[in-house]
């Protein structure tokens, strides 16, 4: 595999060899299945995909981190970083949908603060090598949002529905104002069996009621959804409907929500809403203090601060994520985060720890192929 012939590329490679890197190059053309199921709606729309001979979907990638996840998966578990250069193929609000990116991916290395840290300094180095100039750093911390949501005992529907809207501000807006709002009342023309079921939550009796009646209208197995999947999906809009939060609890969501610091004040703001709101935001609390505590013993002179509603339109981020802008550029230069729940939903038998980001280099001097 022979390296991009790239002016960016000089500037970024020894940066890359530094941090312990090795090149990968991976095909434009994709099975486009893992995309569709693990990137998140954002990047599913914007996707081009085709037809392969067979009739199989295929995908101009859209982005390097899964195609390099599939060849660390595909090569054993030992712990291994990556750099890559080359086009992402995604469609744009603005310009061409033709994208050129360089990246770096920290897969099954155990110490996450040290790999967290190590990732957002050298991105960092990298956007200044191919931009020049000061830059800005948004931080956010999905997994400590997780944890507050579990500390609040919110039910797993919810849980599922805020994660995913997380980063997204209108759309966490609306999913707290529905939270708010009064129970649905239960459907007068349900079933009262079925409805008896889901109120205790018995899950194999919604499944044998659904599956009888499936029976009884004569559906042929493998002609659509299963009866177990319906009856997931039934609970799961049951719970939607019919959670109502307490107003202190709706407040200490929000009021998490609203946290805005500078990286070396952030822990301390968290526990001090955490003191504040009662709850006990376990281990995460402490990874992210000693993260901070890390990236500002790696990195001077920028602007980090920690905003606890900032995320990326990625469905598979556990932790830290990041973007990074110059700052005369109104477009993040390089964005990134951790990804530790990925590599599974790829088929790896368990979670593996890893981390990356990508640098944007479409408008870049001399970075063209």
């Amino acid at each position: 595999m022979s390296l991009p012939e790239t002016a960016t590329a000089g500037r970024l490679h020894d940066l890359f060899a530094e941090a312990g890197a090795r090149w990968i190059d991976v095909p434009v053309l994709h099975p486009a299945d893992p995309f569709l199921e693990t990137a998140g709606e954002d990047v599913r729309r914007r996707m081009f995909v085709t037809e392969g001979p067979r009739g199989e979907r295929l995908a101009l990638r859209p982005d390097f981190t899964i195609p390099v996840c599939l060849h660390h998966l595909a090569g054993g578990r030992i712990p291994m970083r990556y750099w890559y250069e080359g086009l992402v193929f995604r469609r744009h609000e603005r310009g061409t949908p033709e994208r050129l990116e360089t990246g770096y991916e920290d897969i099954g290395r155990i110490d996450r603060v040290s790999a967290d840290a190590e990732a957002l300094a050298l991105a960092l180095a990298g956007v200044k090598a191919v931009a020049g100039g000061p830059v800005r750093v948004r931080l956010g911390d999905i997994g400590l949002f997780a944890a507050l949501l579990a500390a609040l005992g919110l039910p797993e529907p919810w849980r599922r529905r805020l994660r995913r809207s997380f980063g997204l501000r209108d759309l966490m807006a609306a999913n707290l104002d529905r939270l708010a709002s009064p129970r649905d009342r239960a459907r007068a023309d349900l079933d009262p069996a079925l409805s008896a079921a889901a109120e205790r939550q018995d899950r194999a009796a919604v499944i044998d009621l659904i599956a009888a009646r499936l029976a009884d209208e004569g559906y042929v197995e493998g002609a659509g959804r299963t009866a177990a999947e319906i009856a997931d999906r039934f609970l799961d809009q049951r719970a939607l409907a019919e959670t109502r939060l307490e107003p202190e609890t709706l407040a200490a969501l929000r009021s998490f929500l609203s946290l805005d610091a500078d990286l070396r004040d952030a822990a301390d703001r968290v526990a001090g809403f955490a003191s504040g709101a009662g709850v006990d935001l376990g281990e995460s609390l402490a990874t992210f203090a000693a993260r901070n505590e890390a990236i500002a013993g790696l990195v001077n002179g920028s602007r980090i601060g920690f905003e606890a509603a900032f995320g990326r339109p990625l469905d598979y981020y556990t932790g830290i994520v990041f973007e990074i802008a110059a700052a005369n550029d109104d477009r993040p230069r390089a964005g990134g985060g951790r990804y530790d729940r990925l590599m599974q939903m790829l088929g790896a038998p368990e979670p593996v720890p890893a981390i990356g980001f990508a640098i944007r280099l479409d408008d870049v001097p001399g970075a063209c192929q």
